[in-house]
């Protein structure tokens, strides 16, 4: 079977596209990581097109759990300003 792989040259960082007669998308994923790419998807294909999707979904990133981290950051960071705010106005000459 034909597989294409998509992924980024890990030297260079460089989008890549390669197509590989392969027993599985896995060994279509093994020979492309042995080139140097680092693999974001793999897929079939076939006379028609694109047959099948990619194997791993798009990562996110930042999203509300970013936020979320932030906020609680910020929280423990009053928190802790709080509990020792005697020592620091002594640091500052208050």
């Amino acid at each position: 079977m034909k597989f294409q792989v998509i992924g980024a040259s890990r030297d260079t960082g460089a989008r890549m596209t390669l197509e590989f007669e392969a027993e599985s998308k896995a060994a279509a994923e093994r020979r492309a990581s042995q080139q140097g790419m680092e693999v974001r998807s793999v897929r079939e294909v076939t006379d028609t097109g694109i047959a099948a999707a990619a194997d791993r979904p798009p990562q996110r990133k930042g999203g509300p759990g970013g936020l979320m981290r932030l906020v609680v950051f910020l929280i423990v960071l009053l928190v802790v300003a709080y509990v020792f705010r005697q020592p620091l106005m002594h640091l500052i000459g208050r």
